[in-house]
């Protein structure tokens, strides 16, 4: 078998893949999902890697499951594209893209799986990064302090929106932020700071996930900025100066911009030069 025959069974199962990780996100879909998508995705598999084992695939073995690969493609990619367009779905996107929280609770448990709205800690934190996203020669991964500062006031002027993560429908719609009720458990040493009686919307938690979610086209609601006094990250080993340094420019760009900025140790107090 050529090769690029091969390749095309790996491309095809991974497309089954990403629609059983579709499937098996939606609560109506999930015990379906588990029941016969991923088990036939199993044989499939099973049966190319015995054929192999074998001594090659030949034109029947792959006529046949391609034939299979392509009819549980079509069938999920349906049951997907049906429950796009049930009344319930539709019903928790208006919901979505409306901002109505009541609507919101009530929905999403039905739609989305493991999805529940919990209560809200004191305050809920949004991770943002440095990065400038360029990886050129000659060029640093890092904002400059006057640029991160001026994403940070795009943030209070336009929202934060959700990042896809696929261009897929189920990515797009009835998107998520991920935000924590602490600034250690991010990633990032910057991250603004949310009252969470000011939020406007339903905090939700998911199985699994120690994170808090909210469920919105954009989240526009007033936050202050906290910064950690150490990066632990070996990423900042890579600036110039210091992470301190950083740190420090950041904060006073923020506040010729009226945005109030701290600095915090890792047990949330801020030290005596702060403010």
């Amino acid at each position: 078998m050529a090769v690029r025959e091969l390749i095309g069974f790996e491309a095809a199962l991974a497309e089954l893949g990403a629609l059983y990780v579709a499937a098996e996100g939606f609560a109506p879909l999930r015990p379906e999902a588990a029941a016969e998508l991923l088990p036939d995705m199993e044989k499939i598999g099973a049966r190319l890697r015995a054929q192999l084992r074998r001594g090659g695939l030949d034109p029947t073995t792959v006529e046949s499951a391609a034939r299979d690969i392509a009819a549980l493609r079509a069938r999920w990619q349906k049951k997907l594209a049906d429950l796009r367009a049930s009344p319930l779905y539709r019903q928790a996107l208006a919901a979505w893209e409306a901002g109505d929280a009541a609507a919101l609770v009530a929905l999403l448990p039905q739609v989305i799986a493991d999805v529940a709205p919990v209560p809200a800690p004191p305050a809920l934190f949004f991770a943002v990064s440095a990065t400038s996203g360029r990886r050129r020669p000659g060029t640093s991964p890092f904002l400059t302090p006057t640029a991160c500062a001026e994403k940070i006031v795009a943030y209070r002027e336009a929202g934060i929106t959700p990042n896809a993560r696929s261009g897929n429908w189920w990515d797009r719609e009835l998107a998520y932020l991920d935000l924590a009720d602490h600034p250690d458990v991010l990633e990032n040493p910057i991250a603004l700071r949310f009252d969470a009686q000011q939020l406007g919307v339903p905090v939700f938690g998911a199985a699994g996930d120690p994170g808090f979610r909210l469920y919105s086209p954009a989240l526009r609601a007033p936050f202050s900025v906290v910064l950690q006094e150490e990066a632990d990250d070996e990423w900042w080993q890579a600036y110039d100066e210091s992470y301190a340094q950083y740190r420090d420019a950041v904060i006073l760009e923020l506040r010729a911009l009226g945005i109030r900025a701290e600095v915090f140790d890792h047990n949330g107090c801020a030290p005596p030069n702060s403010n």
